[in-house]
């Protein structure tokens, strides 16, 4: 196994972090309690980015090679620009540490898919599949779930947030 095969999949697995957290950014702006028009459109946005994200991510990792790179790409800067969008349109609401950790996963995707589109156009060569590492796939995966995980929790205590800087608490006592 040489490096090229084993980080491979590498950008399968950025896809579906930042999938996960554009989703979330895009599901607080849609319900949160001071979302105006403009936050609520840019959510819809970044809940349907974060789902194609999942797909893409879905897709390449089946295909054993990055697919679709073109719109990967595309899809890439746009998911730059929608997720620090809402950093500006929900400031009080939108957690710094996940759009922060969804924009380093979405670059993990562009540069990949601009890297390809650079090589393909330099070698000519027809896009055939190549092999992944099973190793490369897990270390990938646990990196992403440690970027992830905390941002997704940050994501949802910017939404619990009230005015005063507290966070409300869920009491079971009867």
């Amino acid at each position: 196994m040489n490096a090229a095969t084993f980080v491979r999949s590498w950008p399968s697995a950025a896809a579906w972090g930042a999938g996960l957290i554009m989703a979330a950014l895009g599901a607080g702006a849609i319900v949160g309690s001071d979302s105006g028009a403009a936050a609520r459109g840019l959510g819809v946005g970044l809940v349907g980015l974060g789902l194609a994200s999942l797909v893409w991510g879905a897709a390449t990792l089946s295909a054993g090679r990055l697919a679709v790179p073109r719109i990967a790409l595309t899809g890439a800067l746009v998911s730059l620009v929608a997720t620090a969008a809402v950093l500006f349109a929900m400031p009080a609401r939108v957690s710094v540490l996940a759009v922060f950790a969804g924009i380093s996963l979405i670059v993990v995707v562009g540069a990949s898919a601009a890297v390809h589109l650079r090589r393909a156009r330099r070698d000519a060569a027809s896009p055939s599949g190549k092999p992944m590492s099973v190793i490369g796939l897990l270390v990938a995966a646990a990196v992403v779930a440690v970027v992830v995980t905390p941002a997704l929790n940050a994501t949802q205590g910017a939404l619990l947030l009230r005015d005063d800087g507290t966070v409300p608490v869920i009491s079971h006592n009867h």
